[in-house]
């Protein structure tokens, strides 16, 4: 079956000279004065229908350049690229709208360039004016528009002719949470028609749940390229040995969020010099008080990981994976316990992260990373070493 995506030794170069008198000197004279520059350098990939590809790298990587060239927005210095079938691009935020004209004639105009009959484009623009939500503001000129509402009126175009591929770039991350979470929901209804996805986004838990593969760019190059865990993992664990000795920071939490997370604490354990401590094998809880706002109950989930101070993943869960749902309660409040019977942690210092998740896993309302930190102590080497006293017997 041919492949949708086929990308092969593609190389983009730049012309870097000192100076523009260099550039004028070249071209009288026909010798060389610049220095070639790869953004990307002999990428190579395929995609089937119903795929998904993650790009993840650091800034500079690369990671946009090569989404302008699946989309088309230039053109590669070498190699060859192939797309087969309709694709729409959403890359950095009102590139392909005249900020003079409104919202409404930028959309007739992104339809026309999608390839829309001229017949149909009333058909399709009142999907885009019913999908971006932007009311009397899509008769505005685009240049009056915040960042949020041209994301909104960017997407609505991409995604209403259901595209056989669809790239994505960080843009939907200036999005508000609500239409962040629309525009997940929709790309996800897009997957479930089995088109092609090709997702560029910092986010890496989003990475994680939305693409089955990823590349990770370094420098214009692919650094690693198969299963989506395994190189988001990979990348995760170098950034993690590049800023080892940085502080840990706390997110900050606005009211504003459609849901977010009031409060959590830990309960349990005793108290010695302002730390939190607690015992292997005894009880340990996490208590967790969340605000939603106008979100369905079946629609809000907790997931929590405990992080060693070495910043390893001993474990996570949420109530999404253990088909818990939360419960409202009287005060308007959602509130629920973590509860570990026995700890199985051996000796360490310890914190958790606590993400508040959307129904399909993706959409995230809000985090706590690296708060509630605790140590815990064993009461002897009886009880072994390394990370968790696992149950255990001899024969």
């Amino acid at each position: 079956m041919k492949p949708v995506v086929a990308v092969q030794n593609i190389s983009l170069a730049y012309r870097q000279y000192s100076s523009p008198k260099e550039a004028l000197l070249e071209w009288l004279f026909k010798s060389k004065r610049h220095q070639t520059f790869y953004a990307l350098k002999d990428i190579s990939f395929k995609l089937e229908k119903g795929e998904s590809l993650g790009i993840i790298g650091n800034n500079g990587a690369g990671k946009s350049s090569l989404l302008k060239l699946l989309a088309g927005n230039l053109h590669a210095t070498s190699g060859k690229l192939q797309l087969h079938g309709t694709h729409s691009a959403i890359l950095e935020l009102g590139t392909a709208f005249h900020p003079d004209f409104s919202g409404l004639e930028n959309a007739k105009m992104g339809l026309r360039l999608l390839g829309i009959d001229k017949q149909q484009i009333p058909h399709y623009l009142q999907q885009v004016i019913d999908f971006s939500e932007l009311g009397d503001f899509i008769y505005q000129a685009v240049k009056t528009y915040s960042s949020g509402m041209t994301v909104r009126l960017a997407f609505a175009i991409a995604v209403v002719i259901q595209p056989d591929i669809l790239i994505v770039d960080e843009a939907l991350s200036v999005g508000d949470q609500y239409f962040q979470k629309k525009s997940l929901d929709k790309m996800r209804d897009i997957l479930n028609q089995q088109a092609t996805l090709i997702f560029c986004s910092h986010n890496l838990y989003q990475i994680k749940e939305m693409c089955t593969q990823a590349i990770w760019l370094d420098q214009g190059k692919i650094r690693l390229h198969g299963e989506v865990n395994q190189v988001v993992d990979a990348y995760q664990d170098e950034l993690r040995g590049i800023s080892s000795n940085a502080a840990a920071t706390t997110a900050t939490h606005f009211i504003n969020k459609p849901a977010y997370i009031n409060d959590i604490k830990l309960e349990g354990g005793s108290r010695e010099d302002d730390k939190i401590i607690f015992r292997t094998g005894e009880t340990f809880s996490v208590f967790t008080d969340i605000i939603a706002q106008d979100i369905p109950q079946n629609d809000i989930h907790l997931g929590l990981v405990i992080r060693r101070n070495d910043d390893i993943q001993c474990y996570g869960i949420s109530t999404l994976h253990d088909n818990i749902p939360l419960q409202k309660q009287s005060n308007g409040h959602y509130t629920i316990r973590f509860i570990i019977e026995q700890l199985p942690l051996l000796s360490g210092d310890y914190c958790l992260e606590a993400w508040l998740i959307d129904a399909s896993g993706i959409h995230i309302y809000d985090s706590r990373e690296r708060c509630c930190y605790f140590t815990v102590r064993q009461k002897s080497q009886q009880q072994g070493i390394g990370m968790v006293q696992l149950e255990h017997r001899w024969e």
